[in-house]
């Protein structure tokens, strides 16, 4: 089993203390959390025990690292089970590779799986848990799921490159993003209809939500920006500037304190965005694996972890102190980074 690195200052051995004491004095009636690690040319996930920061399982999706790769993940609203896309790397073809799988938390065994479409790149599930929505990178379309059957929805066009997906706290709205033509596409779930194309900055990749549903938040990796859209009206109404080196990609937003994170791959930093604001309040390098691609926030807001896809290694951030407290090794090409929650008495 991979163990922790070293840390390496005085301000992480604080954090690493703190973390401990936590852990000692924690309740009983605590939520047990773990982080799942995609690794898109490992083909498999790694398991991480947030209370010891130790992987604790790698889930296998393939024997054919290589060939075929998980990449985004989207979790039920209880944290219960992660979906994982799964594609090969042959974008032309559909091929029986191309599915979504579901991860049991309690267990780490795979529960369910069904066919995607082609080349399924990014992942959201309706907060309501009944659908599954998907980005169709190679197809330039999103399509729809019944979360239970898997049966498709539907499919629209999208941009070129679909790429991020999410949908809104009140399940009405889904918004993929298009890397090749800078857009965002928004689909009434209700309706089942496309209702809008908008412009956003250069290469757009992911898609998230504010807690109340007022705002989405879309990261551009060429552009080095964050759109902040209203969802009201399904337009952009300000431009956050990361820097054309930052690169983001995957964020998450923390109901607990309205901040978003930021993985910037290109300065293998995390970016702290006060979302009241819109103002960067903090960035985050020191100690920082490479090239940080996907991130996810633990429920209470506590920790957030990383998937550093130059370094194969996930990142732990104390969200007090605002530093790296831990680097944990993980499989080949960390992809995307989820949050699962072990149901009570597992």
């Amino acid at each position: 089993m991979p163990h922790p690195r070293p840390l390496r200052s005085a301000r992480t051995r604080i954090g690493a203390l703190a973390l401990s004491l936590a852990i000692l004095v924690g309740t009983a009636t605590a939520q047990e959390y773990r982080a799942y690690i995609a690794n898109e040319f490992g083909a498999d996930i790694s398991v991480i025990d947030v209370a010891t920061n130790t992987v604790i399982d790698t889930i296998s999706i393939s024997g054919r690292p290589g060939e075929v790769r998980p990449r985004g993940m989207a979790v039920s609203p209880d944290g219960s089970v992660i979906y994982v896309s799964v594609s090969d790397f042959n974008p032309v073809l559909e091929t029986p590779e191309d599915k979504i799988i579901a991860i049991d938390v309690r267990t780490n065994e795979i529960i369910q799986e069904f066919r995607a479409g082609g080349n399924p790149e990014r992942l959201a599930m309706s907060p309501d848990g009944t659908q599954i929505w998907a980005a169709l990178e190679a197809l330039a379309q999103g399509a729809g799921y019944d979360a239970v059957t898997g049966e498709q929805l539907g499919v629209f066009r999208v941009g070129v490159e679909a790429e991020g997906v999410a949908v809104s706290p009140d399940n009405r709205w889904a918004y993929i993003t298009a890397e090749a033509t800078h857009t965002v596409t928004v689909i009434d779930t209700v309706e089942l209809a496309v209702v809008k194309h908008f412009l956003v900055g250069n290469r757009p990749r992911e898609v998230d939500f504010s807690a109340d549903g007022t705002r989405a938040y879309v990261s551009a990796e060429i552009g080095g920006t964050i759109s902040v859209v209203d969802v009201a009206t399904h337009t952009v109404i300000e431009t956050i500037n990361l820097g054309l080196d930052s690169r983001p990609v995957e964020m998450a937003f923390d109901a607990n304190t309205d901040r978003l994170y930021v993985a910037g791959g290109g300065t293998s930093a995390v970016y702290v965005i006060d979302t009241a604001t819109n103002e960067v309040i903090a960035t985050i390098k020191e100690q920082m694996g490479r090239r940080p691609w996907g991130i996810a926030v633990t429920p209470d807001g506590r920790y957030v972890y990383t998937a550093n896809g130059l370094s194969d290694s996930s990142s732990v951030i104390d969200t007090e102190c605002l530093c790296v407290i831990d680097n944990i090794q993980v499989g080949r090409g960390a992809h995307s980074a989820e949050m699962g929650v072990v149901p009570d008495g597992r």
